[in-house]
């Protein structure tokens, strides 16, 4: 009977040593951007740890599938350290000694361990894992939870996209004759109308034709007539200004002195441009077969001043490619052009729906601009109106398409698309920044 009760007080007492533990308290996982830092006190002064053992502590950081461990902590009853002691001195290393994170059983421990923050530590749960050492339940090991669902890491966020500036200009009746064809063209130096050259009495029956086309319909009522003045590139640049600007005056004057019935002055009028012909020049070149042709377009396309540019030209094949260009070319760009009449109109809604939707625009209220021009938002007066409201919106994607179509009507067009532009790029090397900021938390 005496037996029995001792076999039974040896079992009773190995399942205290397998469940005893030493008390964790005060936990903490804080980080300062780089740095995670995990803090616990460990109470040591357990009962029931026997002398001959020793339990270990092994804390872990953890989510998911990913797993970090951290430093360990081992807590060693008397007759156990006693006979580490003693096995050490044997293996030759008499001066063995506890290590910092190795302690007696009696004492309250502050652990602290330091890991650097990881990406996938965005809900980061502390655990502890406790094992007996000197035992039969040695392999035996328990997983204790400390925190649950700590954020140390938290992801970057993209900055908000940027609603970029726009243009918007609201729009006008434009009866439109086709520029290439409603050309006058003078002669050199001259501000003269000569119909008599260059097919000019021809085009002055088409000119005259479009304002009686205008004045003659009770629908429309005339609101400004463009006219462009040119001079070719061949001259002083102050000279070939106002050159440009009095052709373009001849041909208002012109068209004044023919028509009187209408009583139009030279208000009624608008010139632009006014200036050296160079676009004119580019297109004519850039459509002959001359053998320079290459040579001069890179001129014409350069920063350089239009003096320096000239100079280029004259000095190519000893002045042989200039000349020819003088012969040939340049008469052409002496020209003055009737571009287009703006007028008003008693049933041409579209105008009045995409101007009041531009207001709306401008008042912040893009839905309802769009809404406003959606029944005419196949007009191509429209085109710019429809894009801005998008873009305002953040909506790039919908709103490119629409500023690419009205590139052919809108001189706002191309400046919206530069802002899209603009911000793609900007959200692009944001983005960028960002993957280089995470590259160092993988």
């Amino acid at each position: 009977m005496k037996k029995t009760f001792v076999i039974a007080m040896m079992i009773f007492g190995m399942g205290l040593a397998a469940k005893a533990q030493t008390v964790i308290s005060n936990e903490s996982m804080t980080h300062d951007g780089k740095i995670v830092t995990v803090s616990f006190d460990v109470d040591t002064d357990v009962k029931g740890i026997p002398s001959r053992r020793k339990e270990v502590l092994m804390p872990y950081i953890y989510n998911g599938k990913d797993t970090l461990w951290l430093d360990v902590v081992e807590v060693y009853g008397k007759g156990r350290f006693k006979r580490e002691r003693q096995v050490n001195a044997i293996n030759g290393d008499k001066d063995w000694e506890l290590a910092d994170n190795q302690m007696l059983k009696g004492d309250i421990y502050p652990y602290e361990a330091q890991v650097p923050l990881k990406r996938w530590m965005k809900s980061a749960n502390l655990s502890i894992r406790r094992q007996l050492v000197g035992c039969a339940c040695e392999k035996d090991r328990d997983d204790e939870s400390l925190q649950e669902g700590v954020a140390l890491f938290e992801e970057p966020q993209m900055p908000a996209r940027r609603t970029p500036e726009y243009v918007l200009n609201d729009v006008s009746r434009a009866w439109d004759f086709g520029q290439d064809e409603l050309e006058i063209v003078f002669k050199v130096s001259k501000i003269e109308i000569d119909s008599s050259v260059f097919n000019n009495e021809v085009t002055f029956g088409k000119i005259l034709a479009a304002v009686d086309k205008i004045f003659t319909n009770p629908k429309y009522k005339i609101d400004k007539i463009e006219v462009a003045g040119y001079a070719s590139p061949e001259g002083p640049p102050a000279f070939n200004t106002w050159l440009g600007e009095n052709r373009a005056k001849a041909l208002i004057n012109y068209i004044i002195e023919q028509r009187p019935q209408y009583e139009l002055t030279m208000d009624d009028f608008r010139i632009v441009n006014g200036d050296e012909n160079w676009v004119g020049l580019r297109r004519v070149v850039a459509a002959s077969d001359m053998p320079e042709k290459d040579q001069v377009l890179e001129i014409i396309d350069s920063d350089m001043p239009s003096e320096r540019k000239k100079l280029r030209i004259e000095a190519i094949n000893h002045g042989w490619v200039w000349h020819k260009m003088l012969k040939e070319i340049y008469p052409h760009l002496r020209s003055a052009r009737y571009l287009s009449i703006y007028y008003d109109s008693t049933d041409d809604k579209a105008v009045d729906l995409i101007n009041e939707a531009n207001a709306l625009v401008r008042e912040g209220k893009y839905e309802e601009a769009l809404e406003h021009v959606d029944s005419v938002k196949d007009d191509i007066r429209a085109y710019n109106t429809v894009g801005v409201a998008l873009m305002m919106q953040g909506k790039f994607e919908e709103a490119m398409p629409w500023f690419e179509k009205a590139l052919e009507s809108s001189t706002c067009a191309q400046q919206n698309i530069d802002a899209i532009n603009a911000e793609y790029q900007y959200e692009e090397e944001q983005r960028k920044a960002i993957e280089e900021y995470l590259k160092q938390y993988e």
